[in-house]
């Protein structure tokens, strides 16, 4: 199995197969030149902000378009699949992946104060990104 998001280290990502297994998501891996170059996921979330999208790229793999490549075509299969938006969020701080997000279709709606969860049990603000059938 992958390496769990976020980290890309070892061990098993076993919330992916369940997510998959259950209908509550889909995940993905990246490869580039045979290595794992990052992950990314669907995730079907209820409420009106409707499926949401993670990604996260090894350092080594940056700068090379994965990262949008892919969320861009996550959002176009759940958009053709008839969902009427798909969403992402983004740390206020990190505006190299504001730039994936909107590399990807992806506009900006606005600021969601302390909605990220922090490793450290903090939680940050986040920049709500969307995308419609007709962006």
């Amino acid at each position: 199995m992958p390496p769990c998001p976020r980290t890309l280290g070892p061990g098993p990502c076993t919330g992916a197969v369940r997510e998959r297994s259950d209908g509550t998501g889909l995940s993905v891996v990246v490869e580039a030149g045979g290595e794992l170059a990052g992950t990314a996921g669907l995730y079907l979330r209820p409420g009106r902000l409707g499926p949401e999208i993670g990604y996260t790229v090894a350092p080594w793999a940056r700068g090379n378009g994965y990262a949008a490549e892919t969320a861009h075509a996550l959002a176009g299969w759940a958009l053709g699949l008839g969902a009427p938006r798909v969403h992402l969020f983004v740390d206020v701080a990190n505006t190299v992946s504001q730039v994936v997000a909107r590399r990807a279709g992806f506009r900006e709606e606005g600021v969601v104060r302390a909605c990220l969860d922090q490793r450290d049990g903090s939680r940050t603000d986040a920049v709500l990104f969307g995308r419609l059938a007709g962006d």
